[in-house]
């Protein structure tokens, strides 16, 4: 009976190696395609901050206008600092109501920074309109950025406390799944940036056409640009979620071989 119960464990187990390595081999193949797409973004975001518009306004003249224009005259609007730019980017803060723009869109009269910045002032609105979705977003935005670096070292933490200490393999367990309840916040954050960014990005081509900020000609390239965006964060997203379940699985695979080694 033991050993009919050990054949089936251990069935189990290589059903779940091979599940892993099929998962692996989609997750991998997804990765590739989500950064070849991110260099797409890239080029596009360079192309189109080359672009001067005839309109002759910089990213935070825009940003200002937009904003005295909606009323939202104490959303400030400053040029990122170091830690900013490094770790937050162009972004909004609901905290400070403060929209933060890089240098290079800060100062610059080009497409990609009207595009940008117009696009932040859609999500100040949206967030003093009151956006549930945004507040969410807020709560979980720093363990959002932060979790991904936190992953790894906890995993080692656990490996090299099992490996001095215990050596039984469950504090890898336990500090693979705390790390992984990390990840998760992240994925929180991913799954809310989909619908907000891309409401935003509608929101901003309404104000743009509203106050005849662009030609028609850059108002299609600044649409181009912001459905470059939107793909970039479907692919992150199809690309978490397959990290996620592959997790799943392998933290599965790792309890079934830890009850297998006890009998």
């Amino acid at each position: 009976m033991v050993g009919m119960l050990l054949s089936a464990t251990s069935n189990i187990f290589m059903t779940i190696v091979i599940v892993v390595a099929v998962f692996f081999g989609i997750f991998a193949f997804v990765s590739l395609a989500t950064e070849i797409w991110k260099l797409v973004l890239v080029s596009r975001y360079t192309k189109y901050n080359k672009q001067e518009i005839k309109a002759g306004l910089t990213g935070s003249e825009v940003a200002r206008k937009m904003l005295d224009g909606l009323g939202l005259n104490d959303v400030e609007v400053v040029q990122c600092n170091f830690f900013s730019a490094m770790f937050l980017g162009n972004s909004y803060s609901p905290f400070k109501k403060r929209i933060r723009l890089r240098k290079n869109i800060f100062n610059q009269k080009s497409l990609t920074a009207v595009a940008v910045a117009s696009q932040k002032v859609a999500l100040a609105q949206r967030d003093y309109e009151g956006d549930k979705k945004i507040k969410v977003r807020t709560a979980f935005m720093y363990i959002g950025y932060f979790a991904p670096f936190t992953v790894l070292p906890l995993v080692l933490v656990g490996l090299l406390i099992d490996f001095l200490l215990i050596g039984n393999g469950i504090l890898t367990i336990v500090f693979s799944a705390l790390a992984f309840a990390y990840y998760i916040a992240s994925f929180i954050v991913l799954c809310l940036n989909i619908p907000i960014e891309k409401r935003a990005c509608n929101t901003s081509l309404e104000f743009i056409k509203k106050v005849n900020l662009l030609t028609e000609e850059e108002q299609n390239d600044a649409r181009i640009l912001y459905k470059t965006y939107i793909t970039s964060y479907v692919l992150d997203f199809i690309s978490a979620l397959l990290y996620i379940i592959w997790r799943i699985v392998k933290f599965i695979g790792k309890i079934l071989t830890f009850a297998i080694k006890k009998k």
